[in-house]
């Protein structure tokens, strides 16, 4: 499969971690004249590896719309997700790869991109809960899924479109991300802030009481 297939897979894992491996699978195991995986990763072909994907897939899609447990469920993802881009990446390579330095290469490039996607995700949610309460989380959460399917479909169908859509994200995320962690620092600071100052006044009040 194409460059463009691996790398938006991997965009994708950044998201869910599950669902682009268990896309490769399912489009590997039923259609291989046209999808193949590696030949160093033919097992994600397996029924019980499919059976598993499918499992985590719905946990994941589950559980990242419970508020506090979205948050959880990204720290605990923050290594998975890259090393499932990895492997996605290497999974939908070309067969090229098997003997030579393309193959680790991939693999790590893959992951990089999968780091960005989670970073981004996880940063929007704790952003979201900050300044909404966590109202929007789950509004988040239903794009963010939205975002997936399509990253997947586009990967499938139009790879060197999706390697141009997630070239531009990186992109934007080396510039804008920078920017945007220091205006929430800022504004944690001025709540901080606001916070220490209407503590006395807080407690001259409870003291006429």
């Amino acid at each position: 499969m194409d460059i463009g297939t691996s790398y938006g897979l991997a965009f994708a894992s950044g998201i869910n971690a599950y669902l682009p491996l268990l896309s490769l699978a399912i489009a590997a195991h039923f259609f291989p004249g046209n999808f193949h995986v590696n030949s160093h990763f033919t097992f994600i072909t397996q029924p019980w590896f499919m059976v598993v994907m499918g499992i985590l897939t719905v946990a994941d899609l589950v559980a990242d719309k419970i508020p506090g447990v979205d948050h959880v469920w990204d720290t605990i993802h923050t290594i998975i997700r890259p090393v499932t881009g990895a492997l996605v990446a290497a999974a939908a390579g070309n067969q090229a790869m098997d003997n030579n330095w393309l193959l680790p290469v991939t693999m790590a490039v893959g992951a990089s991109i999968a780091g960005v996607t989670h970073t981004t995700k996880a940063t929007t949610r704790l952003t979201s809960t900050a300044t909404t309460a966590g109202c929007l989380n789950i509004g988040l959460s239903i794009a963010e899924d939205i975002v997936m399917a399509l990253s997947i479909l586009i990967s499938f169908v139009a790879p060197y479109v999706m390697l141009i859509i997630v070239a531009i994200f990186i992109l934007a995320f080396l510039i804008y991300a920078p920017k945007i962690v220091r205006r929430f620092r800022q504004w944690r600071r001025g709540r901080n802030r606001q916070a220490v100052a209407t503590a006395p006044l807080q407690n001259n009040s409870s003291g006429h009481i």
